[in-house]
């Protein structure tokens, strides 16, 4: 009979012997570049979800279930070397987000969800204490070094803004972002155009996180966009003669008619 669970068919893929060679030969390293691609598979479901759409809410919850996978194989592996198992992993993050709700699960109360943010940070630096690791980091210090570099930014200026070092308004980065655009506009030498545009996107993602928009989610939003219309496009090329036949003004006729077919 065929396992019936995701947890027993993990144990049967790297039963000794009997398992699948391939997933025998994986240990916590060389299952990283898997982890990496399927957060990002289902970023890009995310990006691409229409809810109610069937097709785009299963396509999310298949690269959820690939996700998932990746944390039971990491959990198998644990298992196996008689360290940790899965329903540890549950139970950890269970007891944490009790502990870090208290508002929730105890008498806390709260005003606001900026409220909530406050106290989590509280908890968790005195979760540090307790297992006796340095309560006062730097403070950019543990960033994840495997984010993006839009994410990292916008965590950069997350935590600037918590101790005050923040634009006070949304057009006070505005500004800036006008400010970093002309001094990339005023440069010609390639290493001090390159730093002025890494300045206007810095600023740029820093005007999202005001705005409240995610700036990783709405780029690959775009993208799904552009794809989708330029499939026109090159359904319109290749109906009319090939690519080498076509002059700018049609292609550029064919990708208003994409947008209006896909805003």
């Amino acid at each position: 009979m065929s396992p019936k669970t995701l947890r027993a068919i993990m144990s049967a893929l790297r039963k000794p012997e009997e398992g699948c060679p391939w997933d025998l030969k994986q240990d916590h390293q060389s299952l990283e570049r898997y982890l990496r691609e399927e957060a990002a598979e289902v970023l890009d479901a995310l990006a691409a979800l229409i809810p109610g759409d069937k097709e785009k809410e299963r396509h999310l919850r298949e690269e959820l279930g690939d996700l998932w996978l990746q944390v039971l194989f990491h959990a198998q592996l644990a298992q196996e070397r008689g360290a940790w198992d899965i329903h540890d992993v549950e139970h950890d993050i269970v007891a944490k987000l009790v502990r870090r709700h208290p508002h929730v699960f105890a008498d806390i109360d709260v005003e606001d969800a900026d409220e909530v943010l406050v106290n989590w940070a509280a908890i968790k630096k005195t979760e540090k204490a307790e297992l006796g690791h340095d309560t006062d980091p730097r403070l950019l210090d543990g960033i994840a070094k495997s984010l993006s570099p839009l994410d990292e930014a916008m965590e950069i200026g997350k935590r600037c803004a918590k101790v005050g070092f923040e634009w006070p308004d949304l057009e006070g980065v505005l500004e800036k972002v006008r400010e970093e655009i002309s001094e990339l506009q005023a440069e010609s030498e390639p290493q001090r155009v390159e730093d002025e545009f890494g300045d206007v996107l810095f600023s740029l993602v820093q005007w999202a996180r005001k705005k409240g928009v995610d700036p990783d989610r709405a780029l690959r939003r775009q993208l799904q966009r552009f794809k989708s219309r330029f499939e026109k496009v090159e359904d319109f090329a290749l109906a009319n003669g090939g690519w080498e036949k076509q002059v700018l003004d049609d292609l550029e006729a064919a990708w208003q008619a994409a947008k209006k077919r896909t805003p």
